[in-house]
């Protein structure tokens, strides 16, 4: 079978802006449920802490269908599993604005996340397959930019929606956007072959385990991601419950963490086309570590608790371009899609994780536990990509 050859589209600003609007989308469906927590919880008679259990009840069949989603985007190409993928979920995003109780709504949560799962390992492929290895950090980059921007205006965006008009709404104004994400990208975003048609399951996963340092990236993706989504769902509660503030005001407050995270995508860009990519990931992830620590347990002011959050977010997000461009260097080009797969799937996995963590943490020792356990998650990723650090094995 020919391998889909590696090239930069004529349209590139135009194909990286539908990636970063396409990782927008789905991120911000995930993580908009940090605002809203309070709105659900006094809505449906439930506590905050149950609430948010909303998150990983989205991120488990996210993880669980990530390697079929792999498989799918090697055999039936990017783009229809992209399209598929948005359309759906849009749709349960309008199911999700009627739904009459928390079993219901969390039901629509885990189909939601079942076939949402195939569109982030399908948009990751689709950078490995659409741009050259001198480019591909920078494509990488704009990818991951798809999570600040989420940060700075889509969990914002719901969260002033959620204030002003209730949680029903930003659930359907979601749905709205993805069914318009699905539009776009099915009119513009590039045709890529099927690469691996012919291929069967075991073939694929034989050569995708067989990958130098596989197991060290996926679990230190996992610790990553596991402290991430931790911080990302219960900052805005912890925010309002500490420091009095309303769901309004927190929700426009994150707009400026978020410029954190922006700044963090430059920077670990221009590091990552510069420096040692694994090195990159193990100091940003003791930094972060250290940083929430300081942010959940010291007695600061607001202002100082909006400044850690953003020199976090700006820790944090500096790995990640560097780092996903690492795997990309690491996966073989016919079996690009089920290596993402496996990357998506830990990426899933720490959402899992770091919801159901938090919640357990907030409801037993509370944010100074929460602070802890941060330092811990941060140590833990740096620790396990230590591996990485060495002379890779080549053949």
């Amino acid at each position: 079978m020919a391998i889909a050859p590696e090239r930069a589209p004529a349209a590139g600003v135009a194909t990286l802006a539908l990636v970063t609007a396409g990782v927008t989308g789905i991120v911000t469906s995930i993580t908009m449920i940090g605002p809203l927590l309070v709105g659900i919880a006094r809505d449906l008679g439930i506590s905050v802490s149950q609430a948010g259990l909303l998150a990983a009840a989205t991120a488990a069949p996210q993880a669980l269908g990530s390697p079929f989603a792999g498989l799918l985007s090697d055999r039936h190409g990017r783009r229809p599993m992209i399209v598929l993928s948005f359309g759906t979920v849009g749709v349960l995003g309008f199911a999700a604005a009627i739904a009459p109780n928390f079993p219901t709504l969390a039901a629509i949560r885990f189909g939601a996340g079942l076939v949402g799962s195939l569109a982030p390992t399908s948009l990751l492929a689709a950078v490995g397959d659409l741009f050259p290895a001198e480019r591909r950090a920078r494509a990488m980059g704009w990818f991951n930019m798809g999570f600040s921007f989420a940060a700075i205006a889509g969990v914002p965006l719901m969260g002033v929606v959620g204030g002003a008009f209730g949680w029903r709404w930003s659930f359907a104004t979601i749905g709205v956007a993805l069914v318009l994400l699905a539009v776009c990208l099915w009119w513009w975003f590039p045709a890529i072959p099927p690469s691996s048609a012919a291929d069967d399951a075991l073939t694929t996963y034989r050569a995708v385990w067989g990958v130098d340092r596989l197991l060290p990236m996926l679990g230190a993706n996992l610790a990553e991601r596991s402290m991430f989504t931790m911080v990302t769902i219960y900052l805005p509660a912890f925010l309002m419950m500490a420091h009095h503030r309303s769901a309004v005001a927190v929700s426009l407050v994150l707009a400026v963490v978020a410029v954190g995270a922006i700044a963090g995508n430059l920077l670990g860009g221009w590091l990552g086309d510069r420096f040692f990519k694994p090195g990159i990931f193990v100091v940003a992830q003791l930094t972060a570590g250290m940083l929430g620590l300081a942010l959940f347990a010291a007695p600061i002011t607001f202002a100082a608790a909006v400044a850690l959050a953003a020199l976090l977010a700006l820790a944090n997000t500096a790995s990640r371009p560097a780092f996903l461009a690492y795997g990309s260097e690491l996966a073989p080009p016919r079996q690009r899609g089920a290596l993402f797969g496996l990357i998506a799937l830990s990426n899933q996995t720490g959402l899992v994780v770091g919801s159901a963590v938090g919640a357990a943490v907030i409801g037993s020792g509370g944010y100074r536990w929460f602070a802890a356990v941060a330092l811990v998650q941060g140590a833990l990723a740096a620790g396990l990509a230590l591996p990485l650090l060495g002379p890779r094995r080549i053949g």
